[in-house]
């Protein structure tokens, strides 16, 4: 008698991805929160007694609403030259400090979270939160902190993102240099890499490609931006299944 075959597979606990705007509102940013350890969406439902005495002592409860967060470690990182903060950490950072003595609405921002594979997988969503906690490590390891980022409002359903192979920039860090060229830009998107393979061809700021570029993870590509002139250039990844769109989120701007 023939066996049946397995016919499911289980999905991976860190299938997912977080992506955080930076840019204030309404403008949009996207970056990839790199440096993610662990990383979990947790829904709740908001609910109050709706017992009666028909009941007879049986609980009974009715929803009023709902809650959400993400919580997660990060492992707190330099830049690649180890002279600052990593960009998107220090926004974190810069976000949770300001709640200190400012409103929370004033340091909130939007997060997507998403599978990677670019399925349908039901956790593919968008909302705006704040960074609620921020818990530093003790001990002899590596300096993970552990942090809330608390949903404000909705959390609502989107199209994934990552649906499409085709490279994205969705932001660069710093966004502007010296026309004479030669400092290293962060360009951060999705689908840099293939089948877990760097898969950049080319990176071009405007006509001109860069001097030398480094795929980091399928978020993040390093690049020594070239010589250029005065004025705004997109900056563009070309893999083997095409080039980034141009968006104002790639605009780099040369100085003189």
């Amino acid at each position: 008698m023939a066996t049946t075959p397995t016919d499911r597979v289980t999905s991976l606990a860190r299938s997912h991805l977080l992506d955080i705007d930076t840019a204030t509102y309404p403008a949009v940013h996207y970056q990839n929160a790199i440096g993610m350890v662990d990383l979990k969406l947790i829904e709740e439902p908001r609910v109050e007694d709706d017992e009666t005495y028909s009941d007879a002592g049986a609980m009974r409860e009715t929803n009023t609403g709902y809650s959400w967060r993400i919580e997660a470690t990060l492992a707190y990182s330099t830049n690649l030259a180890g002279t600052a903060i990593e960009a998107l950490h220090a926004f974190l950072r810069a976000k949770f400090k300001g709640h200190r003595s400012g409103r929370i609405e004033n340091n909130e921002f939007g997060i997507r979270f998403y599978d990677e594979t670019g399925i349908d997988s039901g956790h593919d969503h968008e909302g705006r939160c704040y960074v609620k906690s921020w818990t530093m490590p003790g001990g002899k390891g590596g300096n993970r902190i552990a942090i809330v980022l608390q949903g404000q409002g909705p959390l609502v359903d989107i199209p994934n993102p990552a649906a499409t192979l085709t490279p994205t920039v969705t932001g660069l860090t710093p966004a502007t240099g010296d026309d004479a060229g030669g400092n290293l830009v962060s360009i951060y998107g999705q689908h840099f890499t293939l089948n877990g393979q760097p898969a950049v061809e080319e990176v071009d700021f405007g006509a001109n490609a860069a001097d030398d570029f480094i795929v980091v993870s399928d978020s993040l590509v390093i690049a020594t931006a070239p010589a250029g002139t005065a004025g705004t250039v997109a900056v563009r990844v070309t893999t083997s299944v095409g080039q980034s769109a141009d968006t104002a989120a790639d605009n780099y701007v040369y100085t003189a």
